[in-house]
């Protein structure tokens, strides 16, 4: 089976730092679902949300020991579950995507999450998170 990986925040350059390596990856569609920032973070959720729908990035070719690292970097918020996204060129598949867990919706906020500022803005501190985490793995 080949495994896919879906980010509403996992950039590339985040996907490298966290997981150890790159993987090629292409613009993809998670469509009846909602991202919107979480109350004190930089960074977004995914919850479901009909006729909604949210740009991000597939990654492909991941392993197990990957998907096992990227659910220790989620943490406990964040459920993996698979579900269908929709590349911008090509048919769609079925991707592990991080949603947020019902039992946290309280965490979510109203505000959209806009990748332009967050680049601008927070990625070089992110990433210097990202980092750390990473010097902590095998």
């Amino acid at each position: 089976m080949r495994l896919f990986a879906y980010g509403t925040l996992m950039l590339p350059e985040v996907m490298e730092v966290v997981a150890g390596r790159r993987f090629a990856s292409r613009p993809a569609e998670l469509r009846g679902w909602r991202r919107r920032r979480l109350r004190g973070a930089v960074y977004p959720a995914v919850v479901p949300a009909a006729g909604e729908v949210t740009a991000g990035v597939l990654f492909e070719e991941l392993d197990h020991a990957t998907l096992a690292r990227l659910d220790r970097f989620e943490g406990e918020p964040y459920e993996r579950r698979l579900l269908r996204v929709v590349p911008e060129s090509g048919t769609g598949c079925e991707a592990f995507v991080y949603v947020l867990r019902p039992a946290r919706q309280a965490l979510l906020s109203d505000e959209p999450w806009d990748e332009t500022e967050f680049r601008v803005r927070q990625l070089a501190r992110y990433l210097a998170g990202c980092r750390a985490f990473a010097g902590e793995q095998p």
